[in-house]
This record gives structure tokens, C-alpha cells and sequence, in this order.
């Protein structure tokens, strides 16, 4: 459930419309609350126009995550552990001050 949940919360920051179109079919939305399933048609019907926040659904996952023990984000652990195999997003780029003025 934390899996799919976190799915969810990412196609809705994302404003993915078919992701959250895909997940909406998903057998597991069947066990979420109703302002959950609202917010994420109502995200899904706006698209990138819409101006709502999924407050609900990362307030869902965050109650999921807490309830199964997670010590940490798992969606932090992904990212730190994707970021120390392909490098930092940060690109350094050496500047010369003297050679600016």
C-alpha cells in the first residue's frame, strides 16, 4: 500500500494525468478515503491548471509510513540512493572573478 501511495503522491505533484488516470484503476484505490480519490480526480481532471495541492493524499502516506514503522522517507532513501549512483544533480562550474570585471 505505502508503494502505491507513494506512486500516487508522485503522479499528483507531478501533475501526471495518465499516471493518476492508471492509478485511479488500481484494485488498492478501493481502501483509500474519499477526499483522496476527490482530490486526485479533481487533480486529474485540472491537469497542470489546476491550482490544488494533494495535501490529502501526502497526509495519507505519511500517516502509512508512520503506522508500518518507517523510520525514514522512503521516497528521501530512493532519491539519495539514485544521487549516489548517477552523481550530483549540481554541475560546478569554475568562475574566474578578476576575469568577470
Amino acid at each position: 500500500m505505502l508503494a502505491y501511495l507513494e506512486s500516487l503522491c508522485a503522479a499528483l505533484v507531478a501533475r501526471d494525468t495518465a499516471g493518476i488516470q492508471r492509478l485511479l484503476r488500481h484494485p488498492l484505490v478501493n481502501a483509500l478515503p474519499r477526499d483522496v480519490r476527490d482530490e486526485a480526480l479533481t487533480i486529474a481532471r485540472g491537469g497542470a491548471r489546476t491550482f490544488v495541492a494533494p495535501i490529502h493524499t501526502l497526509r495519507l502516506y505519511h500517516q502509512t509510513a508512520h503506522l508500518l514503522g518507517v523510520s525514514e522517507d522512503p521516497a528521501a532513501k530512493l532519491r539519495s540512493q539514485a544521487q549516489n549512483q548517477t552523481g550530483p544533480d549540481q554541475i560546478e562550474i569554475p568562475f574566474d572573478i578578476a576575469a568577470a570585471r
